[in-house]
């Protein structure tokens, strides 16, 4: 969330970046070697150019767009963000939920590892 690193990513990005990538959120970003950098900054960039021209934040495969009843009313259309206890969208497992750096940090145990 340091916007002096990365600046425009919000929390539901670095949330669902992380997961699309099977990055832990507590894992420093320094360990990341240049292959796994480059691979989240291309999906970053093209996951917020699709945001952008859609009008709304869409982060899920459309392998894993289940639709309704995956997908409740007034539920965000994520794997992780903001769907903590629920099952993970991919695996089963429930999504567990921290604080990191002042804002809510949403992933999956098991595909986030």
């Amino acid at each position: 969330m340091d916007q002096a690193v990365i600046a425009g990513v919000g929390n539901v990005y670095r949330s669902e970046l992380l997961f699309r990538h099977g990055i832990h959120p507590f894992r420093p970003g320094k360990t990341l070697d240049e292959s796994e950098f480059d691979a989240a900054w291309a999906d970053l960039v093209q996951l917020m150019r699709i945001g952008l021209r859609r009008g709304k934040i869409v982060v899920v495969r459309p392998e894993h767009d289940h639709g309704p009843p995956a997908y409740a009313p007034g539920k965000p259309r994520t794997y992780v963000y903001r769907r903590a206890g629920e099952p993970c969208r991919v695996c089963g497992t429930a999504v567990r939920t921290a604080v990191l750096e002042g804002r809510n940090v949403f992933w999956c145990p098991t595909c986030q590892n």
